[in-house]
């Protein structure tokens, strides 16, 4: 990822997940998968790939930082509701995070 070889990152981290779906880094690889298809602008996969942070990991320390990139992934394809709505619920969800205030931010000028 560092190297910007986003594709082989891709590959690498649902890689480790496959070998270790159990581990605590799990949720970070799949985060990590959504930042390279974000990298690639390649929206739509990553909203799936955070969905799945958000979905298979509900109690990881990914979640708040998933739903904001979630956001701003709708946002560049044009969805500002969906991308709105999120904002909402991370702020609703997750008020004290540092990602709440991002979010407030990024809806004063949505």
């Amino acid at each position: 990822y560092r190297e910007e070889k986003y594709e082989e990152a891709i590959a690498g981290f649902k890689n480790f997940i496959k070998k270790f779906p159990k581990s605590e880094l799990a949720d970070n690889a799949q985060y990590w998968v959504g930042e390279s298809y974000m990298a690639l602008k390649q929206y739509e996969q990553a909203i799936l790939a955070f969905q799945d942070v958000i979905k298979k990991y509900p109690k990881g320390n990914k979640v708040p930082n998933a739903i904001l990139r979630q956001a701003l992934a709708f946002y560049e394809i044009k969805d500002k509701t969906s991308a709105r709505l999120l904002l909402k619920k991370l702020i609703k969800k997750y008020p004290k995070s540092s990602e709440a205030k991002v979010a407030k931010a990024k809806l004063r000028v949505w």
